[in-house]
């Protein structure tokens, strides 16, 4: 959900129902505006002082057990930068977060005059998902001039302090100053990790007054954090706190909160059991799906599959729902479910089958630290089941279409996975995949055909590659999935034309996905005084395609790692040679690297290419060293074979 909270809503363009009222710029409102726009030339309005005091309490909660509340006092001082500018704050909702109050003021004449309206709602969640308990409520006005000021004061209340997680420094918009304070009472003990400090003004300030430490944060200009193309997960380096009640006590009785795994395992599991299976729903579709099946990893397969092929994913990763299961019974009869409720399926209709299954917790790849590192509710973002059969271990992730079976996403690659098992629980660890399992293979075979080259082509896709093929495909519409399998031979654009495809079968999400066909490329042969000059290096567009900007903030991440390979080979007509061919070309970037040579023998020209891409993630610090790495590839793709007679 953090991506959704910096990068939704407050740029505003979400259709804030505009009111009529007074306001008034001043002095001091343009002030603020221009040391504002200092941070961001581009913000349409910031904030000059966020100011958030954090106190805690208690209540009963999940079966009466008593748990630890807190409540968030805000007070936001914001400004327009720019003239007819929306300026709004927005606050996420779920299920654990009320509002006592609120006020919305602006500044009108001298002095600040509430205007109290209804703040509009928005979802939190991309369009293809229909059902989800979380929303923010923007609270906003339409700035006429710059320096136009106003005041937004909240009351907002955690009714179980588990769901308090993390705090963020940083908002979409510039903020002059932000103040987050946590008043403790001594009767609990609340852990607060600082995460990514370095590098940013952020001062910690603590003090003891009576029975309470006060913990103050103050961060000083904080330019906007906006979700930019290609993102890495923000919190690998945004600056922020994690929360984590470790106890508290209450009546003279001390009540462990999340001290260590076990404290954490007895929670998830309180809510795992919370779902009431009736899993006689599901017996004669299991029985039906393994009907014939001779050995156990094809009944396995055919579970996974129809899981994966039949119940609609429906929720964000990094949503607040509780931990709780939907039953099986509502994900089968409804056809969708979340993470958890389509984990919960297809555990127990594993555990119909024979097989020794388990519901389990895991945070993905968004996530920079894991639950033997932290004990919060937030290193939890995803839920599986975890097979035992034969001595092996299966992570099996149903949201994952098309996923073949002992194959895992990139995603969930070397993350914990923390597995139920009744009273206890076992500790497991995805395994990292072989990068050379992750390979794009191209094959060519061309021959210089007038002013044209010809030849046949083959493009194979494995690991992660056939992977997200196959998501790509299934989610493009009927009608236009020719068109996309054509435009993988295409290696000119519009100049290539191609024949005669054949593919793989796309219906196997076990093996690799292969395309080949007849190509036709135009506009690839310049003669001059008798010389042929042509090009036959197409290729990597998979990591040329992206350039970070000069506005660029946020550190990239492309993706999975992965090889590609290309070999393309050249026929020459007969007596010809080429009078000069690229020199062999190397290109280094941290962990990634390109190489090329071309070579002739027996009348033919061959290139041969490898990229390897170890780390894609680009921090801002590396984006010229990037550049390099990316300008020298193209340097070379553009360099040109002469051939003579």
């Amino acid at each position: 959900m953090l991506k959704t909270l910096l990068g939704i809503a407050l740029c505003l363009c979400v259709n804030v129902s505009v009111f009529s009222q007074s306001q008034t710029a001043d002095s001091e409102g343009s002030q603020q505006a221009s040391n504002l726009k200092k941070l961001d030339k581009k913000a349409k309005y910031g904030a000059y002082l966020i100011n958030k005091q954090i106190e805690f309490g208690t209540s009963k909660g999940i079966n009466g057990q008593p748990v630890v509340t807190a409540e968030e006092t805000g007070n936001i001082e914001m400004a327009s930068i720019e003239e007819k500018a929306i300026v709004g704050y927005m606050l996420p909702f779920n299920t654990f977060v009320k509002l006592k109050d609120y006020d919305f003021q602006i500044f009108y004449k001298n002095n600040f005059k509430t205007q109290k309206y209804p703040p509009e709602r928005i979802s939190l969640t991309d369009e293809s998902i229909f059902q989800d308990d979380s929303y923010g409520m923007v609270y906003g006005f339409k700035a006429e001039e710059s320096g136009q000021r106003c005041r937004f004061k909240y009351n907002y209340q955690y009714t179980d302090a588990k769901y308090l997680t993390r705090l963020f420094f940083h908002e979409s918009f510039p903020v002059k100053q932000q103040i987050i304070t946590f008043k403790v009472p001594s009767w609990l003990e609340l852990e607060i990790l600082e995460k990514n400090f370095d590098g940013y003004k952020i001062k910690k300030e603590v003090k003891k007054d009576k029975d309470y430490t006060i913990y103050t944060y103050k961060a000083d200009d904080m330019a906007g954090a906006k979700t930019e193309k290609m993102s890495l997960a923000k919190p690998y380096y945004l600056p922020h706190l994690i929360l984590t009640v470790r106890s508290f006590t209450v009546n003279k009785q001390k009540i462990s909160g999340f001290k260590n795994v076990d404290d954490m395992y007895t929670w998830y599991s309180l809510l795992y059991k919370k779902a009431q299976n009736k899993t006689d729903v599901l017996k004669a579709q299991v029985t039906k799906l393994t009907a014939g099946k001779t050995t156990d990893e094809d009944k396995v397969r055919a579970i996974y599959y129809w899981v994966q092929d039949n119940i609609r994913y429906i929720a964000f990763e990094e949503g607040y729902a509780g931990f709780v299961p939907e039953t099986v019974q509502d994900v089968y009869n409804n056809k969708y479910g979340d993470c958890k409720g389509m984990a919960n399926l297809v555990t127990e209709m594993l555990k119909l089958a024979g097989f020794d299954a388990h519901f389990s917790w895991i945070g993905t790849r968004e996530i920079p630290y894991d639950i033997t590192d932290v004990q919060s509710m937030c290193v939890s973002n995803h839920a599986i089941s975890v097979l035992y059969l034969k001595g092996k271990t299966y992570f099996i992730d149903g949201t994952e279409k098309y996923a073949a079976l002992g194959t895992n996403a990139s995603r969930i690659q070397g993350k914990k996975v923390l597995v139920e098992n009744g009273s206890s629980y076992k500790l497991e660890t995805v395994p990292q995949e072989n990068m050379e399992n992750d390979k794009i293979n191209t094959v060519s075979n061309l021959a210089i055909d007038g002013d044209k080259l010809t030849g046949h082509m083959t493009v194979t896709f494995d690991g992660e590659s056939r992977h997200l093929f196959h998501y790509i495909y299934n989610n493009v519409p009927v009608d236009k999935r020719k068109d996309f399998v054509s435009s993988l031979l295409q290696v000119s654009g519009e100049n290539t034309e191609t024949s005669n495809i054949k593919t793989s079968d796309f219906t196997n999400r076990e093996i690799p996905i292969t395309v080949e066909g007849d190509i036709e490329v135009s506009n690839q042969i310049t003669e001059i005084d008798k010389n042929i000059y042509t090009t036959i290096d197409f290729f990597p567009r998979n990591i040329m395609g992206f350039m970070p900007g000069e506005n660029r903030k946020s550190p990239i991440d492309l993706g999975n790692a992965f090889v590609a390979t290309d070999k393309i080979m050249l026929k020459l007509p007969a007596s010809a040679k080429p009078g000069s061919m690229p020199k062999k070309f190397t290109a280094n970037f941290n962990k990634n690297q390109v190489d090329a040579e071309y070579a002739f023998n027996n009348g033919q020209v061959t290139l041969q290419k490898k990229t390897v891409m170890a780390s894609p993630v680009i921090l801002p610090v590396d984006f010229d060293a990037w550049k390099k790495f990316v300008s020298s590839i193209k340097e070379f793709n553009r360099s040109s074979i002469s051939i003579i007679e």
